[in-house]
């Protein structure tokens, strides 16, 4: 028989069978074979990408100055498509115009769900005043850029992450004074979006690990008193100390990367001794201490791990090489600590603790941030990383970003906070800062110096830390513990907590039409196709995406009948 009738016979038997769906998304589908040199449009994810419907339909606006009249209206912001609204670079007839009275920020957004997990790249038109900035952002990842006039657009880029949750969060806005250079007379301020872009540039299909939860928290630890001189009179002493220990037993954390862990320490494991263990204890501040010099040879650093769930070793510790002698630095030996921790069952990640200057060093900070991400640099390269502690920091205040992320290599940082509380938008040095904690429900909201920062590395297939949530805890009071109306905190810092995925991510790579993933296309490919249409294909065995020729989502006779059309093809030629 020949190669031609064998082929024939075989889409013969594919009529007989019914066509088995495929249990992927639509969308997932459409996006196979997606690569940074041939990247796949996914712009059709995104509602009204370029505004066209003539409204704000799947788009949410805000500005700093919601309410500028008193009278509970939104802030005038609308679509255009007015000649006196036009930008260059924009797409067909619409554009997003904001113009509001007086307002520093000027934001626009969209929360897309069910985006297949993978990389992107993000893009639009933007446009505000000359001088002012201008960005665009996404799940913590952003880009700025200046603006350049009322009526030049700017195009922006980004790469962009979308981790198992499927979620896409855009952001588009500008920030910065309510005036600018040249225009000190204006009582108004304006930011323009359109055409925003989406194409992916690699899928990954993904395999959850687990879920564990860290906490970062400053246990306010200094002693009351040391030989008759008060440091800490407000502390929560060592009976304050045995309260928080019961409120982290209650809490149940995984892992707890604490600061400022100095003459309490027992106090602090009374109530976790049974579940719980921790890193090594250097020291307290004593009398000892004091006779025999400063510092006190402390960093007041520890990591406590629940042993059901999470086991800790390899503890190595390192001085910060730039300190700043003022404000209570010079008492103690601060830097950061390392351990190797096992989460999730045996899965590995680095994980630091640390504690930052004080005061107003912001120099040596911006130093100690640079060691850190020299160590980064130097560690497992193929491990995620947790980066816990008092970093005493703001991104308002230090050059994170130039200190830190700039200088990772072959890897990638996130801040859960930035993420879930700032829209995805990094906080800048030029602006304000975030502060202001007279809401209590909004406690989350506002920067505070304990930060959980997550670095993944850049490899396409490997573990990856995401994270679900951001939260600082407003029940970290003494009436929360012992059960009475007492609002007053446990401590001076509340817990900072994050819920973490660890997922393993392998990219999709599929070849369309290789079902039996041999590197070649042949019959043997056709014969695979008609096992998963007859059901009698495990995923292990074939590559059911490669057997979708159409893309339809369906194995159907017509990918077939694709197939052996290019084999026939192939054939001739």
């Amino acid at each position: 028989m020949t190669k031609q009738r064998i082929l024939m016979t075989l889409i013969g038997l594919c009529l007989l069978t019914a066509a088995r769906a495929i249990d992927r998304e639509a969308a997932f589908r459409r996006l196979i074979g997606a690569s940074a040199d041939n990247p796949a449009d996914a712009t059709w994810l995104i509602t009204n990408p370029s505004f066209e419907t003539g409204d704000m339909t799947g788009w949410t606006s805000a500005s700093s100055n919601t309410d500028y009249l008193g009278d509970g209206t939104d802030p005038e912001v609308a679509v255009r498509s007015d000649s006196t609204y036009l930008i260059t670079g924009m797409d067909a007839d619409n554009l997003f115009n904001a113009y509001l009275w007086w307002a520093p920020t000027l934001t626009v957004s969209q929360a897309v769900a069910d985006v297949p997990c993978g990389d992107y790249e993000l893009s639009a038109v933007v446009c505000t005043w000359e001088g002012r900035d201008v960005y665009l952002a996404a799940n913590g990842a952003s880009v700025h850029a200046t603006g350049q006039g009322d009526a030049t657009g700017i195009r922006v880029s980004l790469p962009v992450s979308v981790q198992p949750d499927g979620q896409l969060r855009i952001t588009a806005g500008s920030n910065g004074q309510w005036w600018v250079a040249g225009h000190e007379s204006e009582t108004r301020t304006f930011f323009k979006l359109d055409d925003v872009r989406l194409s992916c540039t690699r899928l990954y299909e993904t395999e959850e690990k687990g879920t564990f939860t860290a906490a970062a928290l400053n246990v306010d630890g200094l002693p009351q008193a040391v030989a008759g001189i008060s440091l800490n009179a407000d502390g929560p002493g060592s009976d304050g100390t045995k309260l928080i220990s019961r409120y982290l037993a209650e809490k149940g954390y995984d892992i707890i990367g604490v600061s400022e862990d100095f003459n309490y320490h027992g106090s602090l494991m009374e109530s976790l001794n049974d579940s719980y263990s921790s890193g090594t204890v250097r020291a307290t501040l004593s009398v000892g201490g004091i006779f025999s010099g400063f510092p006190f040879d402390t960093d007041g650093l520890n990591l406590i791990w629940k042993t059901a769930t999470t086991t800790a070793s390899g503890e190595s510790w390192t001085r910060w090489t730039e300190t700043t002698k003022t404000d209570g630095n010079q008492y103690v030996k601060k830097g950061f600590r390392h351990y190797d921790v096992a989460v999730c069952g045996s899965e590995m990640i680095d994980v630091y603790v640390l504690h930052m200057d004080a005061g107003d060093a912001v120099s040596s900070r911006q130093a100690q941030w640079q060691q850190l991400a020299d160590a980064v640099n130097s560690a497992n390269n193929r491990r995620p990383k947790l980066i816990i502690g008092d970093t005493n920091s703001r991104w308002t205040r230090e050059e994170i970003g130039a200190c830190f992320t700039d200088r990772l290599n072959g890897c990638s940082v996130g801040d859960p906070w930035v993420i879930y509380w700032r829209d995805g938008v990094t906080p800048t040095t030029a602006m304000g800062d975030l502060t202001d904690q007279s809401v209590p429900a909004d406690f989350s909201r506002y920067e505070v110096v304990d930060k959980l920062l997550f670095v993944n590395p850049a490899t396409a297939d490997g573990l990856k830390l995401w994270p679900k949530n951001f939260r600082i805890e407003q029940d970290y009071t003494y009436g929360h513990v012992q059960g009475t109306d007492d609002a007053t905190p446990l401590g001076d810092h509340r817990p900072a907590v994050v819920d973490f995925d660890l997922v393993y991510l392998k990219e999709v790579t599929t070849v369309v039409g290789d079902v039996n993933r041999d590197g070649l296309i042949t019959i043997a490919d056709v014969a695979a196709q008609l096992q998963i249409l007859l059901g009698h294909a495990a995923d292990a065995d074939y590559d059911r995406y490669a057997a979708d020729l159409d893309r339809d989502g369906l194995v159907t006779h017509a990918d077939v009948t694709a197939l052996v059309s290019r084999i026939l093809g192939e054939v001739k030629d």
